[in-house]
């Protein structure tokens, strides 16, 4: 059995590996590696999409939200707390999520709030238009 030592310096050296992994890959790629991925939930009512995102502990300024037509891309980072960790469950560092929406949305009406660690979303739905019907 390993001793409460071991197993903390186990866990440290897997997380050195980790990180030197995400930096093999970001300079074989160019791309920022996300060390997590948020949860989420979708919901959809009359009117609009509903996107919940678990982020406790993130910043609004470490936030970034792209929207491309009805896909949607999360981006930013939970940054650690000073001290020690003796246990660190919660990811840290930076997370990306990209969704497809189930239907077009009117760009530019998305409306974002972030509390108690929660991200909501809200999209506007796009109307389907009626096509003219030659006799």
């Amino acid at each position: 059995m390993l001793e409460r030592l071991d197993r903390l310096e186990t866990l440290r050296k897997l997380k050195e590996l980790q990180e030197r992994i995400a930096e093999l890959a970001y300079q074989l790629t160019g791309e920022e590696p996300a060390a997590w991925t948020p949860k989420v939930d979708l919901l959809e009512d009359e009117d609009h999409y509903v996107l919940l995102v678990d982020l406790p502990g993130v910043r609004p300024e470490d936030l970034e939200l792209l929207e491309e037509g009805s896909r949607i891309t999360l981006a930013g980072v939970r940054h650690p707390l000073p001290g020690v960790y003796l246990l660190e469950e919660r990811p840290m560092g930076t997370f990306r999520r990209t969704l497809d929406l189930p239907g077009p949305i009117e760009e530019g009406t998305a409306q974002a709030s972030l509390r108690q660690g929660v991200l909501e979303v809200r999209f506007k739905k796009r109307k389907g238009t009626s096509l003219p019907l030659s006799q």
